[in-house]
């Protein structure tokens, strides 16, 4: 496959995903993560960043180079001790990506590649995906359900 058909099928499972076809989405993730190497799936996810990337700039504006996106909770506990871990990675390589930190954003995906917990992976790529979707639909107007 090539680059440019990986990223048709980055930009398919995001459009399934805002469309509520969230099995086809994640399905189309599942088949890119039998097929491509893991430097691919690194691609894959900052190409699923990318979009979240457009939807948030769309809402919030261009950020000047003195901004920097953090993660937060509601309530001010420390989200690593309160946000499940897949929605922690998401957040977490979403704001990476965000913030042009590319060390951050490859240290994030080694880790949950990496993870002695077969499940994380997978997980942690299915979260980005769902929040990227999510971001789409906020930022798309007429598009909420």
């Amino acid at each position: 496959m090539t680059h440019e058909e990986i990223s048709d099928r980055v930009w398919e499972a995001v459009s399934h995903w805002v469309e509520g076809r969230h099995e086809e989405s994640v399905q189309i993730l599942a088949e890119l993560a039998q097929t491509q190497t893991p430097s691919m799936m690194y691609g894959v996810a900052c190409g699923i960043a990318t979009v979240a990337k457009a939807a948030l700039t769309k809402m919030h504006g261009q950020q000047t180079h003195t901004s920097f996106w953090g993660i937060r909770t509601l309530d001010g506990s420390r989200p690593e001790d309160t946000v499940p871990p897949h929605h922690l990675f998401a957040a977490r390589f979403i704001a990476a990506f965000l913030n042009n930190d590319t060390d951050t954003a490859l240290a994030l995906y080694q880790a949950a590649f990496t993870s002695k917990d077969p499940e994380l992976w997978p997980a942690c790529m299915h979260t980005l995906l769902a929040a990227t979707g999510e971001a789409v639909l906020a930022a798309t107007p007429g598009a909420g359900r």
